[in-house]
Formats: C-alpha cells, sequence, structure tokens
C-alpha cells in the first residue's frame, strides 16, 4: 500500500523521445526521494523495476542523489 502511496506524490515532468516504431512519446518522470549516497539511490530504483517503472535516474544534487522513477507512456 505504501508503494502506491509513494507514487502519488512529488513533482513530475514529461520527456520526449523517439519509440521504437520511430514516432516520438512521451516518458513520464515521477520524482521519488533524495539519498544521500548514490548506491542508496540505485538500491531503491532498482527495487521499483520490479515493481513497474520502465527506468530510473539517480541525479546528484545538494550532496546527495534524487531518484526520479521512469514510466514509459
Amino acid at each position: 500500500m505504501a508503494v502506491g502511496l509513494a507514487l502519488a506524490v512529488g513533482p513530475a515532468a514529461a520527456a520526449p523521445h523517439v519509440g521504437a516504431s520511430g514516432s516520438a512519446v512521451m516518458d513520464y518522470y515521477q520524482y521519488h526521494d533524495h539519498y544521500a549516497t548514490h548506491e542508496a539511490c540505485v538500491a531503491v530504483g532498482e527495487e521499483y523495476l520490479e515493481l513497474g517503472a520502465d527506468n530510473y535516474e539517480c541525479r546528484a544534487k545538494d550532496g546527495g542523489w534524487d531518484l526520479w522513477l521512469i514510466f514509459a507512456t
């Protein structure tokens, strides 16, 4: 239950890219949380791949790492 709630909060963004069919598609980026280490960020990102995220990014910010979950649309 906590997973569903965690995905419902935080800012989100969409980023265009070209899909396998050659047409433009949008990915949905969902901010998840901030982590002190890159390793912690990656560990949580990997867990979300098993829960339905298509990918994730760990971005350096303010001396730590922001986890962004990516969902293909």
